[in-house]
């Protein structure tokens, strides 16, 4: 694929034509971004790799329809009716990934709760993973200030025991690093007239190293290829959405955009890579400039996908390495990005960052879906976390995504919510057993549903 095919596209149906918009900022509705352009299937056939979505049409499948002879539709079809999702097909690289709500309200809470087996939380989030059996799985809201002696509990006393008549799964590599979460920046971000505490950290979080990440792989981790961007300033993005004056010019000078990070780790498969860029952006509720952070750190991935456009000539890792991802890598897009997909930021022309990747013709989205959710709302089947009641409705969001590149084949995908009596859910349920109807329950690990896809990665995907 050439460097300009490679430019992420907003299309627009006009006339019942696709209309491509020329700039990745532009795209994204950047401020001053058009003045500054003037990290086993049948492979995809083109750039917009074709897609089943399955799951969308099979859920409202009776029991007596005829079964479908593509083996992975009958796969899906299964899973939907059971709740079980069904093993990976020979040659696919089924990756996930899940909002586990593993986080305490102090420094080395997490550490000691998982330092022996027998934590219920974390018996529910290692069954959940069990359940979905992932080859490559990235943790999100996981309190990594304990770093890798956390990250280590959880795999050797949880994921590698077998829970709830699961088998457990040995996850050979793993990645875990520093988070903006909680860190002190040194400045009174928060305006109340003290320096420290959660209003003035580069992300949220009570303390630094609270609602991290972690990243499981049955496969190994390229680690030198390995490229995380914490302390990407701000304002290096051109056209960014800060605000005008929101901040002091001290201030601006030490804001990081990652509210937690950005990572890109290559991982190894029988001689392929695929890079897992993850991330859990800032949240519109998280301080006074949440919405606009939130649109900036997802626009980070538009331009890291880029090169060869200038769109990423401001992007600098860690370790001081320039530009973004190579134009012919195969990437997965992964992480909680946050609810809000649908919307724009008041005031200003920014469209959804969000929903400007799912437009993108680099990024295909195998849109996973599950009965849980279709059960509580028929019309948002694809939700993966419950916000709460709004008037005596379930309020639910997608806010977990898995995003291949185009380049890859997506045998399947889901959401894992079965219905209620399904096996596994009790992982999922949203009523206490016993309790008024709609109670919240506060015995499951996470407001958040874990999302799975699986990746043939055999052919050589589209030029």
């Amino acid at each position: 694929m050439s460097a300009s095919s490679r430019v992420l596209r907003r299309v627009m149906m006009l006339g019942g034509t696709l209309a491509p918009v020329a700039a990745v900022a532009a795209l994204l509705g950047a401020p001053g971004a058009l003045a500054a352009t003037a990290g086993a299937a049948v492979p995809a056939s083109s750039a917009t790799a074709a897609v089943s979505s399955a799951p969308q049409r099979l859920s409202s499948m009776d029991l007596g329809d005829s079964l479908p002879s593509n083996p992975d539709l009958l796969r899906q079809m299964m899973w939907i009716k059971s709740g079980q999702v069904p093993e990976a097909a020979d040659g696919d690289l089924r990756v996930a990934t899940f909002s586990a709500g593993l986080s305490r309200s102090a420094p080395g809470g997490l550490a000691e709760d998982l330092s022996e087996p027998g934590d219920e939380q974390g018996l529910q989030v290692a069954e959940t993973v069990q359940r979905t059996a992932p080859d490559v799985v990235l943790l999100t809201d996981m309190d990594v200030d304990g770093g890798e002696e956390v990250a280590q509990s959880f795999r050797t006393n949880y994921l590698a025991v077998g829970t709830g008549g699961q088998r457990g799964i040995d996850y050979p590599y793993m990645y875990v690093s520093e988070v903006n979460n909680g860190v002190d920046t040194g400045a009174d971000l928060d305006n109340d007239g003290v320096i420290g505490g959660p209003g003035d950290a580069f992300g949220p979080g009570d303390f630094a190293g609270q609602n991290g990440m972690v990243l499981y792989s049955r496969y190994p981790l390229d680690s030198d290829g390995i490229r995380t961007f914490r302390e990407l300033p701000w304002t290096a993005m051109p056209g960014h959405a800060i605000p005008e004056g929101a901040y002091s010019e001290l201030e601006l000078s030490v804001l990081r955009l990652s509210s937690s990070s950005h990572w890109d780790i290559p991982v190894k498969v029988d001689g392929e890579t695929v890079h897992i860029l993850a991330a859990q952006p800032s949240r519109a509720e998280d301080g006074p400039t949440g919405a606009e952070r939130h649109h900036d750190e997802m626009r980070f991935w538009a331009d890291y996908l880029a090169a060869g456009t200038g769109q990423d000539e401001y992007i600098v890792d860690d370790e001081g390495e320039p530009g973004g991802l190579a134009t012919d890598e195969r990437f997965v897009l992964a992480g909680d990005f946050g609810p809000l997909t649908g919307t724009a930021l008041e005031g200003t022309d920014h469209p959804s960052a969000v929903a400007g990747m799912l437009e993108s013709e680099l990024i295909q989205d195998p849109e996973p879906v599950s009965t849980g959710a279709e059960n509580l709302d028929g019309d948002q089947p694809d939700a993966t976390e419950v916000l709460g009641r709004e008037g005596g409705e379930w309020a639910l969001s997608r806010s977990d995504f898995l995003l291949p590149s185009s380049s890859l084949t997506a045998t399947a995908a889901g959401v894992f919510w079965p219905l209620p009596g399904q096996l596994g859910s009790q992982l999922t349920r949203v009523e206490s057993p016993g309790g008024e109807a709609g109670e919240p329950n506060e015995t499951t690990p996470s407001e958040h549903r874990l999302v799975w896809a699986d990746l043939d990665l055999s052919g050589g995907g589209s030029d």
